[in-house]
C-alpha cells in the first residue's frame, strides 16, 4: 500500500509540474515564470536532476511496457482480431509510463528552454547517464504527435526547436 501511494505521489507532482510548466508565460503575473525557472536553478540544479531520473525511469518502463505487448498473447490475439497493433502498443507504451515520460521532457525542456544554465547542467548530466538531449527531443517528437493542434502542442514544438 505504501508504495502505491510513493508511485501516485510520484505521477502528481509530474503532473503538478507539468502544469506550471505549460501555463505560467514569461507574461505571468507575480514574476511566477521567473520563480518557477529559479526553482530548477537552485541547489545546484537538484529539481533537474530530479526530473533527469524520473524521465530515464519513464523512458525505460515505456520501452519495456510495449515492448512487453509486442511480445504478448494479447498482441498475437489483437493481430488476428484486424486491430491496429501499433497503435495497441502505443497505448500500452502510454499506460507503461509513457505519458510521464513525454511530461518529464516537457518540464526539462522548459528548465532548458528558459535557462542556459539548466541547459548546461541537464546536457551534462545526461551525457553522464550515458543518454543526451536526443532522448528529449525524441520524447517531445513522440508527445507533440499526439496532441491536437493548440497552445499545448505550440508550446512543445518550440521546446523541440529550441533546446
Amino acid at each position: 500500500a505504501r508504495k502505491r501511494w510513493l508511485v501516485e505521489i510520484e505521477r502528481n507532482s509530474i503532473n503538478v509540474m507539468y502544469a506550471l510548466t505549460r501555463h505560467i508565460s514569461q507574461d505571468s503575473k507575480y514574476d511566477a515564470h521567473a520563480r518557477l525557472l529559479v526553482k530548477f536553478v537552485e541547489e545546484e540544479c537538484e529539481k533537474c536532476d530530479r526530473t533527469i531520473e524520473l524521465c530515464l525511469k519513464y523512458d525505460e518502463k515505456a520501452r519495456i511496457a510495449e515492448y512487453q505487448y509486442f511480445r504478448s498473447d494479447a498482441a498475437e490475439e489483437a493481430e488476428q482480431l484486424g486491430v491496429d497493433i501499433e497503435l495497441a502498443a502505443l497505448d500500452a507504451k502510454l499506460r507503461g509510463g509513457g505519458d510521464l515520460f513525454h511530461r518529464t521532457c516537457a518540464i526539462l525542456s522548459f528548465a532548458c528552454v528558459f535557462s542556459k544554465r539548466c541547459h548546461g547542467h541537464v546536457r551534462d548530466q545526461l551525457k553522464m547517464k550515458g543518454s543526451g538531449i536526443t532522448v528529449i527531443k525524441e520524447g517531445l517528437t513522440e508527445f507533440a504527435a499526439l496532441l491536437a493542434d493548440g497552445h499545448q502542442k505550440s508550446q512543445i514544438e518550440r521546446f523541440i526547436a529550441e533546446i
